[in-house]
């Protein structure tokens, strides 16, 4: 609780289980410090700061987008993992390139001896995952997920303008490992996951898609040396895609979008004077295509943008220190320096950024199991992700810093208290952090400014500044029939734009005062558990319009400040109910009911307003409206393993 979470894959399936599944981001937004976030949301905002600012990894090889189906699920099969580790406030400078918290997710890592299957089958997805011996010294493992969700959607949500709502996801996985020696192991991962969500509006005669995919793969070498030393090689490539296409009447509208990455990993551990040391460099090439449109008949016309890819090599070299000061002290130190070089068309190199990145925490024991952390960053990044929707649907897309993008940083500072009691039982954390922003990135107009003969993307980004801070608190019960936790988080977001509101500071879209999770899991016997899940969060900051007023025949919006409105507050409840038919060490089978937000709240993806008017009379009046994706959700599943 220190700041850093790790669940390992026993613990994994120790978590609430809704869809007969235990999502490991859904876990993750439950804990302090990680915000609650709505439909239609498939960003992971920590202590106040955008997606874009968290590390993502999975086997070492980056994520761009976790989530399918806006954050309902999200893209790690929870039977093919075999860690997961979040890192809030000291991030070791192993990890770059980011200026906020680290999610490092790892899949399966030991060869097994007898072939397995384990996975669920349910209402709305399935996945399935295959343990295959290849020889005593290798293994191999597959999985595979996908969904069926459309005829619940049909039930149980329908929406109210009429408009029909498809969706489907699928997602793979493959790990090989080969280990030759106790000392050596060499593992191959490969993921590949996409998703298609369309929406048909036949008032407007709309038809309108987006699709986006993920594929990650890499190759690792650990090497397990004498005296406690570790040498660990990775190579990696990663490939992110979105597409959006719009149809209406006739006419079409294409924003295809992509970002790929390839490079390397070393570090080389060891014990010395009596501290552990880490030592290691990183390469990664980038190739980044932002959203580049493709038109045709448009009044008319047809256009096909020309919007160049950005090439840029990004590297960083570093050092750690775990050094023991005192017998209840303990300093983590590290340096980091990181670069970027910016290539040109041509091949010339036409931009470099670099510059150091101190990291330091204190750890002071005051008592057993009792303790206080200071931590301290400076984080640089290079690539920036430019948001051009309100609803945080995986439409946005990556630029890399430029001769006109300066690098992002941020300072990062926070302060906790940790504490275990009766015989580890309880845990109590206390955090508070706070982050200074430069250089932040916001677009300049909307969606459809982008099919314009003109578009150049640099010239529609803002720079500014922001800051982040609040207040972490903690209570997790371990032991017992009874477990679960409750977390709550105070916090504040803001941004400064000199184009937008004045100069002056404003709520981040995604400021939230408040946010509470309250998790229980109750084992009622050996064939029977189950577990409730609350949520509750501030709605988002948002632009409104305030009044409406008639010129002549024209109605005109008159806005309030920017993002000086809420949406409405976020809450919901979910329960689950498993019921095991066995339960041993290797195999288990049972039956999983949930019921996803149970008392059917509608929790409103955004808010549109409509204009009507009275020309005789000369007036004009608001009307607020807000869609909602999933009023309610229930789901049987079966769970099985062998």
């Amino acid at each position: 609780m220190s700041g850093r979470l790790v669940l390992q894959a026993d613990a994994l399936k120790n978590l609430p289980q809704f869809l007969g599944t235990a999502d490991i981001i859904r876990t993750m937004r439950l804990m302090p410090g990680v915000q609650t976030t709505g439909e239609g949301n498939s960003g992971l905002y920590i202590r106040g700061a955008e997606p874009s600012h968290n590390l993502l990894l999975l086997n070492d090889a980056p994520i761009y987008n976790p989530m399918h189906l806006m954050g309902f699920f999200s893209i790690f099969n929870g039977s093919h993992l075999n860690r997961a580790t979040l890192l809030k406030s000291y991030i070791s400078p192993q990890y770059g390139g980011r200026l906020g918290s680290t999610l490092s997710i790892g899949t399966r890592d030991s060869p097994t001896r007898r072939i397995g299957a384990e996975g669920n089958i349910g209402l709305i997805s399935s996945q399935g995952t295959l343990s295959i011996p290849v020889s005593r010294k290798s293994s191999l493992y597959l999985s595979a997920r996908g969904t069926y969700l459309n005829p619940i959607l049909g039930l149980f949500n329908s929406a109210e303008d009429g408009s029909k709502l498809r969706y489907g996801f699928q997602d793979y996985n493959l790990t090989y490992i080969y280990a030759p020696s106790e000392k050596s192991k060499i593992i191959i991962n490969g993921y590949f996951g996409n998703d298609k969500l369309t929406i048909k509006q036949n008032d407007y005669q709309v038809d309108a898609g987006i699709q986006w995919s993920n594929l990650a793969s890499s190759i690792q070498w650990q090497l397990n040396l004498r005296k406690n030393r570790r040498l660990e090689q990775t190579l990696f490539f990663s490939e992110y895609e979105n597409k959006i296409n719009i149809d209406q009447s006739g006419a079409v509208i294409r924003l295809p979008s992509d970002i790929k990455d390839m490079g390397y990993k070393g570090n080389y551990s060891f014990y010395c004077l009596k501290s552990h040391w880490t030592i290691g460099a990183d390469y990664t090439y980038h190739q980044t295509h932002p959203q580049y449109p493709e038109v045709d008949n448009l009044y008319g016309t047809s256009l096909t943008s020309t919007v160049e890819k950005y090439k840029t090599h990004e590297t960083g070299a570093y050092l750690n220190c775990d050094a023991a000061l005192f017998a209840n002290m303990t300093a983590h130190i590290g340096l980091r320096y990181s670069s970027l070089f910016h290539v040109s068309p041509n091949g010339q190199l036409s931009k470099y950024y670099g510059g150091l990145e101190p990291r330091f925490s204190l750890e002071y024991e005051l008592h057993t199991n009792q303790k206080v952390i200071l931590s301290y960053a400076l984080q640089r990044q290079y690539m920036n992700q430019v948001a051009v929707s309100t609803l945080s649907f995986p439409i946005d897309f990556w630029v890399p810093a430029s001769q006109n993008i300066l690098p992002q940083l941020a300072h990062s500072f926070s302060a906790g208290y940790f504490q275990s009691i009766f015989n580890d039982s309880y845990e109590i954390s206390v955090e508070g952090y706070y982050k200074r922003l430069t250089n932040q990135l916001e677009f300049k107009g909307g969606l459809f400014d982008m099919i314009n003969q003109q578009y150049i993307i640099e010239d529609r980004l803002l720079s500014g500044d922001g800051y982040t801070y609040g207040g972490e608190w903690m209570i997790k019960k371990n032991k017992g029939r009874l477990t679960g936790w409750i977390s709550y988080t105070l916090g504040w977001s803001r941004r400064k734009f000199p184009a937008i509101n004045n100069g002056k500071f404003f709520p981040a879209k995604h400021d939230r005062r408040h946010d509470l999770s309250i998790v229980t899991n109750y084992r009622i016997n050996t064939k029977w558990d189950c577990s409730a899940v609350f949520v509750y969060a501030t709605g988002s900051a948002l632009t409104v319009p305030i009044s409406v007023y008639m010129i002549g025949e024209n109605a005109i919006s008159e806005y309030g400040p920017h993002n000086g409105a809420r949406m409405p507050a976020y809450h919901r409840l979910d329960l689950s109910v498993n019921y095991w038919f066995n339960r041993g060490a290797t195999r288990e089978s049972g039956l999983n009911f949930s019921l996803y937000n149970a008392y059917a709240r509608k929790n409103p993806i955004s808010l549109g307003y409509s204009i009507h008017t009275d020309k005789e009379n000369k007036t004009a009046e608001l009307e607020k409206r807000g869609p909602g994706l999933y009023r309610l959700i229930p789901s049987i599943s079966y769970m099985f393993k062998f």
